[in-house]
């Protein structure tokens, strides 16, 4: 072992040369004062080995004059030489001791060089989380340096040592690549995951090593490195699921990623769109495929100018057109020339199509909000001017006149909000069936009679025909009888006075037809794909739109939600119209009912008055309410707040209590659950009269005790409908 520490050198060359006298002073009366020099030989090889050429020919120099004073005569005098033979043994000894000294001396440079060359070789491993290993094929012994249990687990003693963490199969895929070394010499590689036996981690490792033949073609030695290469496997994994995002990212997107040379040719993409592949792209002019070559000169520009530039291109390709978003950055060498352009191209053709879409949307909701606007002021008009002719007139002609002219316009009202909340209702999904099997003919009948007043007043002729046998459908009579109202007023609106209608029913194998044919002003063959979304109005005879644009959209929710659907025909402008609607025949024939309501045993309030209370905060709606309900032979009370009707009902004694939902104070469900809970009479009849109709409010009502739940504005023939259904039933 060499001593690294100068100063320390010297103190331990006297302690060996101490030793070395001490221990011939001790040897020589045995040896009869023969061979004094023989112990400091040795020891002179130490000293050069561990301190060094010159504490070693010190030690040379002191050993013979200790030879000198001690083992030659006269004894205990320095330099007691008297005769040729000491004086070459002196001689001798000092020769041979130089020469000793020297060799040990480089001997001990050459361990420290190769301890030093070590301790680099294994802090180069170290850092690089590597270990060498030899492996002698005859003896099976494995060498390593690099710490493999401090790497891998475990000691490495032997190849099987070095294959314990692999699994089998990599394992034998290991031994088959050695064995395919060994037969021909030469490298082998191979990288696999190892366990550590004492953490259970895991550790990927790169195998590369080197097998040595002898002369008869046997391997007979191999040697290498193996390398903890976890950290690159994590690295590459992530990159690879970074690239992967990437590419994602670009493929949702629908991003093309380029680059280009100087000249604007393509020398990379990624995702490329519009159908064309990669090595179509590769070496062609940016543009050159889709008939813009100028787009390669825009590249040259920004080349030109090294500057990031931006644009919106538009191409056609395939009988297409695509709307495109182009960002180019060229990108400088070293030398601040650019080479290269890095480019990346997004498809925003659907982006495009929605974005006019929206504006599209956005002109139909501004014609719709006008169109309301001016709907719902044409029948105030009228309504105002018959309420200045009430005022005004007191002949019977002129107030039945102004009556007719308030009933109808308020009617027409009604029939605009009820589109608004159907619209509303099927576009929240919140519309509910009253399905039942009915005979499909006898709603067809049904919706005649109620256009029949508008088809006489505009002169029009209806053409019914009907099957003979029932067409039975599971369906809400209401719905479908609104349904097939839509379109008839449609074909009365759209025909010139007087027109011709008609209405068709038939079945087609599993299949109800209801088809209204018109000879009207016809629809353009562009406009048939829109007549059923929603704002869309037809123009009437160079006149203005008529209509909210809603009607067809609420007629096809509503026969989809019945799981059929509808259809236009029309050969164009002046040539009518025809729509069929088409709904699945039910399983079964009709129900014992057709679809007509029942009757309900009517009562003579004449000779019977029945006693109604209506509570409402509007006092005009109350008071007139009150009035109709006199003028049909009920008594009438009237109260304005829910205070009000609590206090008044001990003292009226209703019959009927007809109850808005939202008064202030006290609400109408309040008042229902307190007059529930507080009186024992059986015979009262609660109707809630509110301008709520959704699931929730008809629940809420029905739990706080409501007999019915009435959405304003109500017919007053429906109201007394269901009050003297009310007054029939057995409490």
């Amino acid at each position: 072992m060499v001593i690294e520490r100068l100063w320390f050198r010297w103190p331990v060359a006297a302690l060996i040369f101490v030793a070395a006298t001490w221990l011939n002073l001790q040897l020589q009366p045995a040896l009869n004062g023969r061979a004094p020099l023989l112990p400091f030989f040795p020891s002179l090889v130490v000293v050069g080995l561990a301190c060094g050429l010159g504490p070693s020919l010190a030690f040379l120099a002191a050993a013979c004059l200790a030879t000198l004073y001690f083992w030659v005569d006269p004894v205990g005098q320095f330099l007691p030489i008297n005769s040729l033979a000491d004086a070459a043994m002196v001689v001798l000894f000092l020769f041979a001791g130089a020469l000793v000294a020297s060799v040990s001396a480089w001997a001990g440079r050459l361990m420290q060089k190769e301890r030093n060359s070590r301790r680099r070789l294994n802090l180069a491993l170290a850092a690089g989380r590597m270990v060498t290993w030899d492996w002698d094929s005859v003896t099976g012994f494995a060498t390593t340096a690099g710490g493999a249990k401090q790497l891998f687990g475990r000691s490495w003693s032997s190849m099987d040592d070095m294959l314990a963490g692999m699994s089998a199969p990599d394992a034998e895929r290991f031994r088959d690549r050695y064995r395919y070394a060994t037969e021909s010499g030469g490298r082998f590689s191979f990288a696999c995951p190892l366990t550590r036996p004492d953490t259970g981690e895991t550790v990927w490792t790169q195998f590369d090593g080197y097998v040595s033949l002898d002369a008869k073609g046997r391997a007979v030695h191999a040697y290498g490195v193996a390398v903890d290469v976890t950290q690159q496997q994590e690295a590459l994994r992530a990159s690879q699921a970074a690239e992967e995002r990437f590419h994602l990212a670009l493929q949702s997107g629908k991003v093309m990623a380029w680059e280009c040379d100087a000249q604007g040719r393509y020398t990379w993409a990624f995702n490329t769109p519009m159908g064309f592949s990669r090595d179509a792209l590769i070496g062609a002019e940016v543009g050159s495929l889709v008939g813009e070559p100028e787009y390669a000169a825009i590249v040259r520009e920004a080349v030109a100018t090294g500057r990031t530039m931006n644009l919106a291109q538009q191409v056609s390709h395939g009988g297409r057109t695509y709307q495109l978003l182009t960002s180019l950055r060229p990108v400088a060498d070293h030398n601040g020339e650019v080479r290269r352009v890095l480019g990346a191209t997004v498809d925003v053709s659907e982006l495009s199509a929605a974005q006019e879409e929206l504006r599209r949307e956005s002109q139909r909701k501004d014609a719709f909000l006008a169109t309301l606007a001016h709907e719902l002021r044409n029948p105030m008009a009228p309504i105002r001017y018959a309420v200045a002719m009430l005022r005004q007139s007191t002949t019977e002609a002129a107030r039945a006149h102004a009556t007719d002219i308030i009933a109808r316009q308020s009617a027409h009202m009604a029939r605009l909000l009820d589109d608004l909340l159907d619209m509303s209702r099927i576009t929240r999904n919140v519309v509910e069936l009253q399905r039942q099997v009915i005979d499909l003919r006898t709603v067809v009948k049904q919706a005649l009679e109620a256009v029949e007043p508008l088809y006489k007043e505009m002169k029009h002729r209806v053409s019914l025909s009907l099957p003979p046998e029932p067409v039975p459908v599971d369906g809400d009579p209401t719905r479908l009888q609104q349904v097939l109202g839509n379109l008839l007023d449609n074909a009365a609106k759209y025909s010139p006075e007087p027109g011709e209608v008609t209405v068709h029913v038939a079945t087609e194998d599993d299949q109800a037809l209801v088809t209204v044919t018109d000879k009207g002003i016809g629809i353009a063959m562009e406009m048939q794909p829109q007549v059923f979304e929603l704002f869309t109005r037809i123009d009437s005879r160079g006149a203005a739109p008529s209509g909210l644009g809603i009607g067809l959209a609420v007629s096809r929710q509503l026969v989809q939600l019945h799981g059929g659907a509808i259809e236009v025909e029309s050969e164009g402008v002046g040539h009518g119209s025809r729509f069929i609607v088409r709904l699945p025949l039910a399983p079964h024939g009709p129900a014992a009912h057709d679809g007509e309501e029942p009757d309900v045993e009517a009562t003579d309030p004449a000779a019977a008055p029945v006693c109604v209370m209506v509570v409402d905060d509007n006092v005009d709606g109350a008071n007139t309410l009150a009035e109709v309900l006199r003028g049909a032979h009920y008594r009438a009370a009237v109260a304005y707040s829910g205070e009000e009707a609590l206090k008044c009902f001990e003292r009226v004694q209703p019959r009927v209590m007809l109850l808005d939902i939202g008064l202030p104070g006290i609400s109408g469900t309040e008042v229902a659950r307190r007059l529930r809970s507080s009186t024992r009479r059986e015979d009262l009849a609660l109707i809630a009269i509110t301008g709520w109709g959704q699931r929730s409010d008809r629940d809420a009502t029905a739990a706080a005790g409501f007999d019915a739940h009435l959405v304003k504005p109500v017919e007053f023939s429906e109201l007394e409908r269901v009050m003297q259904q009310l007054l029939s039933e057995p409490r």
